[in-house]
């Protein structure tokens, strides 16, 4: 039992060490409703233990100070977060499941907007409560006094830019993953920065009896340009054009290398020769030349793995449930690498490099 387990856990491990890119995508709306789960429960706890710090027989009903524009409660942040949930449910699905999320999102925003016009409706009643004492009047074209309207902001636009290029990253996998990290981090930074300093605005407020919102904001150009650095790194780190990476061997003929300066004999080349095995299949530029390859059925049979590139790749290949029949060691190119595998009954298999999900072929047994 005690060795069940220990296998167990390690086949578990062994997914985040040579990671199923594949299955880990498919697995992104369980990791984002981690947090959330973890966010409501925290919001309930503070809830249920909130209350008000005289005693009585009954909950006593907060009042805002007045001039002071409290929204009310709304399940609508719930309600498109779930719309969220199901759009990220249907993008990984696909089939029908894609245009029900659409439709889930739509009417979640839809009902939060429903929720905003009634209280922005609820505004003017407020406002012509008596205003705190020491409160300034407000400077033409501003909000009234007591309301507080957020100055315009591109933090949400540049966090979405960020978790695009994150999504990116996931699909494509190696340096991709860890340059959406670093700009969901830049750009998150930058909203917290600006956060603090709305609040420090709003306390200044409390003293000065009135919020200054600021001029519009300027565009984020060093936000647009350390973005862009980043896609750019992404690219020449997970393409293979960096030096070394067989660019220049390319262009000389197969089986030479480029001729030495002073128009002597090409020497012999230096790149590794794909053995004679039963399967040959080779990885350039990202993908597979060859998509469609066919094996022997009911027996053991060899792969000659060509990795052209200077990216790791493997390869693993899937029977038509999605479960791993066999699984290459990864081969960081350029090299070649041979593939014993064990006998697959006859039919359809895919192929997959699990570093980079996106390369996909079929293989037939027969």
């Amino acid at each position: 039992m005690i060795e069940q387990l220990w296998s167990d856990l390690i086949e578990f491990t062994s997914q985040f060490v040579i990671p199923d890119w594949g299955a880990l995508i498919v697995l992104l709306p369980v990791f984002l409703a981690i947090p959330v789960f973890l966010y409501i429960t925290w919001m309930i706890y503070r809830w249920a233990t909130a209350g008000p710090t005289r005693r009585g027989k009954r909950r006593l009903t907060p009042a805002p100070p007045p001039g002071i524009h409290m929204p009310g409660p709304s399940f609508a942040p719930f309600v498109a977060a779930a719309g969220l949930v199901v759009l990220a449910f249907g993008f990984v699905v696909g089939g029908i499941w894609l245009p029900i999320g659409f439709a889930a999102l739509i009417l979640s925003l839809l009902y939060w907007g429903r929720e905003a016009l009634r209280d922005y409706d609820a505004i003017p009643a407020s406002a012509g409560q008596t205003v705190a004492v020491g409160m300034l009047p407000a400077p033409a074209g501003t909000p009234p006094e007591g309301v507080h309207i957020p100055p315009p902001s591109f933090r949400p636009i540049l966090v979405s830019i960020a978790m695009t290029i994150l999504v990116a990253g996931l699909i494509i996998g190696g340096w991709a993953i860890l340059v959406g990290f670093a700009a969901v981090v830049i750009t998150a930074v930058g909203w917290l920065i600006d956060a603090r300093r709305e609040y420090v605005a709003v306390e200044r407020a409390d003293r000065t009896g009135h919020l200054d919102t600021g001029a519009a904001p300027s565009w984020p150009k060093a936000t647009f340009a350390a973005l862009a650095v980043l896609v750019a790194v992404g690219v020449v780190f997970s393409s293979g054009i960096l030096p070394n990476s067989g660019g220049s061997a390319a262009a000389a003929p197969s089986g030479q290398a480029p001729a030495a300066g002073g128009g002597g004999p090409a020497t012999e080349s230096v790149a590794p020769s794909t053995p004679a095995e039963d399967v040959t299949i080779t990885a350039s530029n990202i993908d597979w030349t060859t998509k469609d390859v066919t094996a022997p059925a009911d027996a053991e049979f060899t792969i000659a793995f060509d990795n052209q590139d200077t990216a790791p790749h493997d390869i693993v290949i899937k029977d038509a449930s999605g479960a791993t029949a066999f699984q290459g060691e990864i081969v960081n190119g350029p090299a070649v690498a041979v593939y014993d595998v064990p006998a697959l009954p006859g039919g359809t298999y895919a192929f997959v490099c699990s570093v980079h999900p996106n390369m996909q072929g079929s293989l037939t047994a027969q």
